[in-house]
């Protein structure tokens, strides 16, 4: 879908926290001439990167922060990239703004906020312990804070320290009463490809504080590169700090990321349903030929379904696009309906209800907000895309359109024709 985007605001500067661009990085090795000076920086690192591959499971207390980001989390690591995160705190200005511009996540960090996410390499497991409900969806879906990073987590950089980056000895120090090493991190190259592989590293330097005892690295810093949305979000000298407390090794094995779900637990699955196998697959009535009577096409040719375990209650996610002669998109659509409301769908069913008008469709009574009438700096600006959420409901069945580029009779006539 189409979104108009915002990058908000600067968070605050830690300049001084940070590397800057006169530190010095060295292919060679730190001299070391008298008994008791610190290991070479190379020797170190090679150390370094033996106990991360030999670390295979870990818990931790994970703090992120990058302006006015903020994320605290209890996690649970398993080689190569099986994670339990838990969730303490959550603040993300960012996802705030996405979602009040027409945003996809389905859950918010007052959702997040006590709830359990498990990842156990190929699909994640949420459970909401508030709402006694438990998600069960393909992929990664962890809802990272740092947007374009898999900070969760990751130490997997730490592997080959010495053949990926430029190495600079930075001293020593203390982080959370432990001593540590501190080096400074310059990838050697910014992109890395292969046959079958291509890597980027999306930082110019970074400093890394490693526990002199354990080699774990107690606090990660680094300024993210111009071209990512984070750092037009903290600003020319902002930059990203991650800090690990309270780590310990575990001895983990792959039943420890399947939920053991409380007594009562609502089960949903999401799957991915062929266009043509929708009649079969909803609980509820739902006339996607409506969709193709209008122009519009599923931009992926299938539909997002959300059911419980009985198959009798859910909700679908469509997202269609209508193009023009040359195969361009001219507007966009996100069709959402079910006979169970999500939390996507009941954040936006507030928003309207407080905030939009009332409207009719055909003797049907609905709410429709143009999203531009939020926007807090003053009315709408005209080079703004229309964006905006039509609501209703009928016989037990809920809508939710969310639409751009599209006026508001064109999105009044499309849902005419739904109902």
């Amino acid at each position: 879908m189409l979104v108009w985007r915002h990058t908000g605001e600067p968070g605050k500067r830690h300049r001084r926290h940070f590397p800057t661009r006169r530190a010095a990085y060295s292919r060679v090795n730190v001299p070391c001439t008298a008994y008791g000076m610190p290991t070479p920086i190379t020797l170190f690192a090679h150390a370094v990167s033996e106990a991360a591959r030999a670390r295979t499971a870990f818990e931790a207390r994970q703090t992120m922060r990058a302006g006015k980001i903020e994320a605290v989390a209890r996690i649970r690591s398993l080689a190569p990239d099986r994670l339990i995160v838990d969730y303490d705190a959550y603040t993300n200005p960012l996802a705030e703004f996405d979602d009040l511009w027409g945003g996809n996540a389905e859950f918010m960090g007052s959702d997040l906020v006590g709830s359990s996410l498990l990842y156990d390499g190929r699909a994640t497991w949420f459970v909401n312990p508030k709402t006694a409900t438990a998600l069960h969806a393909s992929g990664r879906l962890l809802y990272e804070p740092l947007p374009g990073y898999d900070a969760l987590g990751e130490t997997r950089f730490l592997d080959d320290l010495a053949r990926d980056f430029l190495l600079r000895d930075a001293g020593q120090g203390v982080q959370g009463g432990r001593p540590t090493r501190i080096i400074g991190l310059k990838p050697k190259r910014q992109r890395v490809a292969s046959l079958f592989r291509v890597a980027t590293y999306p930082f110019e330097r970074a400093e890394v504080a490693l526990d002199a005892e354990t080699l774990f690295p107690l606090r990660i810093a680094f300024i993210p590169p111009p071209n990512l949305s984070l750092s037009s979000f903290l600003g020319t000298d902002s930059g990203v700090t991650i800090e690990y407390t309270e780590v310990r090794e575990l001895d983990l094995d792959e039943s420890a990321f399947t939920p053991a779900l409380p007594s009562g637990t609502r089960v949903f699955e999401e799957m991915l349903v062929a266009e043509s196998e929708l009649g079969v697959a909803l609980p509820f009535p739902l006339p996607a030929d409506a969709l193709r009577r209008c122009g519009y096409i599923l931009a992926d040719h299938s539909v997002r379904l959300v059911l419980d375990a009985t198959r009798e209650r859910g909700y679908a996610t469509l997202f269609c696009v209508r193009v023009d002669e040359n195969e361009e998109a001219t507007s966009a659509v996100v069709v959402r309906v079910g006979n169970y409301v999500s939390r996507l769908m009941a954040r936006r069913r507030t928003t309207v209800g407080e905030h939009g008008e009332s409207v009719d469709l055909d003797g049907q009574p609905a709410r429709y907000l143009d999203r531009r009438l939020l926007w807090k700096e003053g009315p709408p600006a005209i080079e703004m895309p229309v964006l905006a959420d039509l609501v209703w409901e009928r016989e037990g069945i809920f809508w939710v359109l969310t639409s751009e580029r599209l006026a508001r009779e064109d999105l009044l006539a499309l849902a005419r024709n739904l109902s």
